[in-house]
């Protein structure tokens, strides 16, 4: 993709106040601040929804500001655990963290060039739904499994 961050299919429309994903026990890893952060991200999305038609510069600085301060603190802790668990997809997961950190980058880069509209929030309602379906709910979750496999084994 030459750097350039990934590309979304369009969603469908939805509803103002429409939760687009739901956070429910069986996503959780068992870790209780990593299960914090997931719920707080999906929280965050569930909003960005409510606020789509908003498209204003405040949005996006509340929203990248979250978004820096999650990738900081929460991948982070969650490749420390990794690593402390001897965790064998690793750097295949490490990879998809520093895909999301380049879109952040990009993201904050349209802001500061003052391109905030309702596309760009879009398209990180966009992105972070791909995050939560494809990241958290998958890849996440089979840490999660892998954490209960070695909790049962020790």
């Amino acid at each position: 993709m030459k750097g350039s961050r990934l590309q979304h299919p369009p969603m469908p429309a939805r509803q103002m106040g429409e939760h687009m994903i739901t956070w429910d026990s069986s996503l959780s890893l068992g870790v209780e601040e990593i299960d914090e952060q997931h719920r707080a991200i999906f929280k965050l999305v569930n909003e960005l929804s409510e606020k789509k038609g908003a498209g204003d510069a405040a949005a996006a600085t509340e929203i990248l500001c979250f978004l820096r301060k999650y990738l900081n603190e929460h991948f982070d802790l969650e490749t420390k655990l990794m690593i402390e668990m001897d965790y064998p997809d690793l750097e295949a997961h490490r990879q998809q963290h520093e895909l999301f950190i380049n879109n952040v980058i990009f993201f904050e880069i349209e802001k500061e060039f003052g391109v905030v509209s309702e596309e760009m929030l879009g398209n990180i309602l966009e992105f972070l739904e791909d995050w939560c379906t494809k990241h958290i709910l998958k890849e996440d979750k089979a840490f999660g499994d892998f954490i209960r496999a070695q909790a049962m084994l020790a």
